[in-house]
């Protein structure tokens, strides 16, 4: 049987005080809005659909999904299907009518939260990796821990590209795409062994657009851009895939931004670092950091982002991680271990938007490292940790 709520939570007037995209300066009196906002949430299922009642003269329709992530319709629909929910958490989607000369009118906004359990036997953690993952010492040593902790329990799944169609959204709810290669060139679709292939590339996009999760690392962050997740002027450009060499110190995530500039973002308590070792290795920094990569052979292979970079367009209003933030509907858990302003990220969890519903988790700093040619990282069980973190976050 169809559960049917009716949006008795509208015109709040809670959300037109604490966003200027709830209430933009178009928004008017004048014109009439929706009405009778509600949503169909079939029984067992994360399927939701809104639906709402237009005024005569309405061009189009707006919707605001959590306040921020806006999307826009040039006809007068009055419904919207998502087939993969956000579950078991508070989601609040706001309608407003649109007229000739781009009039807004107030909105209706409506709140849900659907409860929704997967059976732990009903699903598998998928791994995808390039066909030729085996020429990369730390795709094979990420496979072979993930395989250890997750394949040989029934709970994973390792697909090479070749293999992408059996990734399935109701069975995997979360997937996990490492590259992590030597001398290939920055660009989506220079990534080797058919991660840049049309299929591949088609079946992320369709994976994350209908609620799939993903965990994107090392090389395979520049898929945010692959996916249509992000524009391209929002790829990742700090980018390196040389031979690397010898280094005597310890690489980490800094997971306090800004510490020194004024406003600071500290996620340091942030799920995807629970059980993680917070310090300062040697009095190295002046401040704590998670260790990830210790003294011995490093491979520099930065995949993250500049945010000072000409091809971001962004502007230091407030500051340019909180200007990312806002054009992408994400946020910045870390930078490099010594950085102490806004200038890089290098883990960013981009949010779910009405037209993508699936999270996207992105580490692309070098400190994240499986293999130091061949020899043992001292910091390997921290990379693993925050793996698992990662995955048990985005699940």
């Amino acid at each position: 049987m169809k559960k049917i709520y009716l949006g008795l939570i509208a015109l709040l007037s809670i959300f037109t005080a604490c966003s200027d995209v709830e209430i933009p300066e178009s928004a008017s009196d004048a014109v009439a809005t929706v009405s009778n906002l509600r949503y169909e949430n079939p029984e067992g299922t994360r399927q939701v659909t809104l639906l709402w009642d237009n005024p005569v003269g309405v061009t189009g329709i707006q919707l605001i999904k959590d306040l921020n992530d806006v999307t826009d319709f040039n006809s007068a629909i009055s419904s919207y299907l998502i087939e993969k929910a956000p579950i078991n958490t508070d989601v609040a989607y706001t309608v407003k009518a649109r007229y000739e000369g781009d009039v807004l009118s107030k909105g209706q906004t409506i709140r849900f939260n659907i409860k929704f359990d997967i059976p732990e036997a009903d699903y598998q953690i998928a791994m995808v990796v390039a066909n030729d993952y085996a020429e990369s010492a730390d795709e094979r040593a990420a496979v072979a821990w993930f395989e250890e902790n997750f394949v040989y329990k029934g709970i994973g799944v390792v697909l090479t590209a070749a293999e992408i169609g059996q990734l399935n959204i109701d069975k995997n709810p979360v997937c996990w795409v490492m590259c992590d290669r030597i001398g290939i060139e920055w660009g989506y679709d220079k990534l080797p062994g058919a991660l840049n292939s049309t299929a591949t590339i088609n079946a992320l996009k369709t994976y994350g657009e209908k609620g799939g999760n993903l965990l994107l690392t090392a090389h395979a962050t520049q898929l945010v851009a692959g996916i249509g997740r992000v524009d391209n002027m929002y790829a990742p450009r700090l980018f390196g895939s040389g031979e690397g060499g010898d280094n005597g110190d310890v690489w980490g995530i800094q997971p306090v931004i800004g510490n020194r500039e004024g406003q600071t973002y500290d996620h340091s308590a942030h799920p995807i670092y629970t059980g993680m070792t917070y310090a300062d290795p040697g009095n190295a920094y002046g401040h704590p950091i998670y260790s990830l990569d210790g003294a011995g052979h490093k491979g520099d292979h930065n995949c993250m982002w500049d945010l000072n970079a000409g091809e971001h367009s962004l502007v230091e209003a407030p500051n340019k991680v909180a200007d990312f933030e806002n054009k992408t509907n994400s946020v910045v858990l870390g930078t490099w271990q010594h950085v102490v302003d806004y200038c890089c990220a290098g883990v960013v969890d981009f949010a779910p938007t009405t037209t993508f519903a699936g999270r996207v988790l992105a580490i692309g700093t070098a400190a994240y490292e499986w293999d130091m040619n061949g020899k043992a990282n001292a910091y390997i069980d921290q990379v693993q940790m925050l793996t698992g973190n990662s995955i048990g976050y985005l699940k």
